[in-house]
């Protein structure tokens, strides 16, 4: 299939890493990150309208007027102490190259930004820009392609370095945790077994990416140009331009379904559960607070539903580990979990204007966040019903063993006292006890140790409990 090349004059990328820390770290993390340069994002601090992202400058009070109060407050807390999303932001400006076989591309790290999420989770953002345009289209998609893989392990992967003044790194993951941030590196989870298969939601260890692209003014914007947007398609090994789909109608029906047409035929949308991207082929000028909207409304649009996708992956994950019948508490755990979740943080609305919330909508429905909410709660439920059954069972089982004791106590007159118990300790003379005494004295220890045993297993339960929720800290 013959691909019609698109000339690309601008090329900025997002880039999203999702991680995991422990929640007793996070004061910890953020004094780390201030000491080294960050500054904590705060929508009253104009002074960082136009400190992290290059040439484009963002107006603050268009982001509080972006989400219904009830979010807005969390997503941008006035203080260190808040429980919610704190972002910490430093301006990089780093010129580099990547290199893959005879091909490179410059391009620069503006900022990156880390946000301790709740829960334990995070999100490093990644700003760049493309440094030596214009480029074909097929040559920006590459250097995304490359650059939102970590650690490369298949063939397609492979083969792609970054060059800097500093050094030469032969990973995504070596750029940013060797020489960018390495001083978060011991504070993440999945970090510390050298691996990311920690993370249930970070999905083939690739970044979520997101672009805004200008190509040559009044080019035509063609169904696969979309379509190679939003499967990330560059090119091949050998350099090729490269299409996923060699279907008109596949390729047709797909860009129906992932575009955002409502400023067509010169900018369109489209977002997949591995990309967003925004193609115009409107000059830079009238480009200039759609840009800023990409870095700045759109971006927090992406990054709460992202974010969403993060939390109910994880759950997913947790309820998918427990060993049935021995879990209850984990199950309990992760009920008070999801409910914290949904009360707090997960609402079906969460922007105010049209546009948003159409955009919302599609990236709801391309990272499955309603199916996966749904699925969560009832997997949940059914759990929790499961193991309340167990639990029944086994308070059936306790009450037959206490009903036994019962009636032998009662057959006794509530007595078990042997005659020769309140004289001696001799134990000599059980050999000489009658089958009633036998069985009174059976009863007696048995029910002795029965007790000492609910005792200590419900005290361990209980030490159990308050070590694994103060390691949590629901």
């Amino acid at each position: 299939m013959d691909l019609v090349p698109l000339t690309i004059q601008r090329a900025y990328m997002t880039f999203l890493f999702p991680f995991a820390y422990h929640t007793k770290d996070r004061q910890k993390i953020g004094n780390v990150l201030l000491h080294e340069g960050f500054s904590f994002f705060d929508l009253n601090n104009i002074a960082l309208e136009n400190a992290f992202y290059g040439d484009i400058t963002i107006i603050h009070e268009e982001l509080a007027q972006f989400f219904y109060p009830f979010l807005e407050d969390k997503l941008f807390p006035k203080g260190l102490d808040s429980p919610d999303f704190l972002r910490f932001s430093k301006a990089f400006y780093t010129q580099g190259a990547l290199h893959h076989q005879e091909s490179s591309i410059n391009y620069e790290i503006m900022s990156i930004d880390v946000t301790l999420c709740p829960f334990g989770n995070g999100i490093v953002t990644v700003r760049t820009n493309i440094t030596d345009m214009p480029h074909d289209i097929s040559d920006i998609l590459n250097f995304i392609h490359y650059f939102r893989v970590l650690e490369a392990k298949l063939r397609e992967e492979k083969g792609a370095s970054h060059h800097f003044s500093f050094g030469h790194c032969g990973s995504t993951s070596e750029l940013l945790f060797n020489y960018f941030i390495p001083y978060l590196k011991p504070f993440l989870q999945h970090h510390q077994d050298h691996s990311n298969e920690g993370l249930p939601f970070f999905e083939d260890e690739r970044m979520f990416s997101s672009a805004y692209l200008i190509c040559n003014e009044k080019a035509e914007l063609l169904p696969e140009h979309l379509f190679r947007l939003g499967q990330v398609d560059g090119r091949t090994p050998d350099g090729k331009s490269f299409i996923s789909s060699t279907n008109p109608q596949y390729i047709s029906n797909y860009v129906q379904e992932h575009t955002h047409t409502r400023w067509a035929p010169n900018s369109y949308i489209i977002s997949s559960a591995q990309a967003q991207m925004t193609l115009t082929n409107r000059t830079f000028k009238k480009c200039t607070h759609s840009i800023q909207e990409f870095m700045g409304t759109h971006y927090y649009n992406l990054f709460i539903h992202y974010f969403y996708k993060m939390m109910l992956l994880k759950l997913s994950y947790e309820y998918s580990e427990i060993k049935w019948g021995k879990d209850k508490q984990v199950v309990n755990e992760l009920i008070e979990l999801i409910t914290k979740f949904s009360a707090r943080y997960y609402f079906e609305e969460v922007i105010v204007r049209t546009e948003g919330r159409e955009i919302a909508q599609m990236l709801r429905k391309h990272f499955r966040i309603n199916e996966h909410y749904v699925e969560t709660k009832a997997t949940l439920n059914s759990l929790y019903r499961t193991q309340e059954d167990q639990s029944d069972n086994r308070s059936n089982n306790l009450l037959f063993i206490l009903t036994v004791f019962t009636v032998i106590s009662g057959i006794y007159g509530m007595n078990l006292v042997i005659e020769e118990w309140k004289d001696s300790s001799d134990l000599d003379s059980v050999w000489s006890y009658t089958p009633f005494e036998w069985l009174a004295f059976i009863t007696a220890l048995s029910g002795i140790g029965l007790s000492i045993v609910l005792v200590c297993l419900n005290a361990f339960k209980t030490l159990q409990n308050m070590v694994r929720r103060a390691r949590r800290k629901i």
